[in-house]
């Protein structure tokens, strides 16, 4: 299920990188320069491929301002055990299910 776009178009992601379960799909990419596939999230026809789980609040932060700093964009989605880190990749596309 997709989540609506019309919900997403409004958010500032820089501002607020947290994520709501009906923010985003999950799903599994490809990207050009690997054969593997991905973990990955969908939000507003972008893919977002998983970069790291941390156990805090705090630190998914500063995990995400060093990679904003380093020009990648990324967002953040609590789960049980603490926080994962979607790192936006922009050439990916979608595999399709084994």
């Amino acid at each position: 299920m997709q989540p609506t776009m019309s919900s997403l178009s409004n958010r500032d992601f820089k501002n607020n990188p947290f994520l709501s379960p009906g923010e985003y799909c999950t799903c599994h990419i490809g990207i050009s320069e690997s054969d593997e596939r991905m973990a990955a999230i969908i939000v507003n026809k972008q893919y977002y491929s998983f970069f790291k789980s941390v156990k805090d609040r705090e630190k998914a932060l500063s995990v995400i301002n060093k990679l904003q700093e380093k020009g990648n964009d990324a967002l953040i989605v609590k789960t049980p055990k603490g926080f994962s880190i979607w790192v936006l990749e922009p050439t990916a596309y979608l595999c399709k299910p084994k």
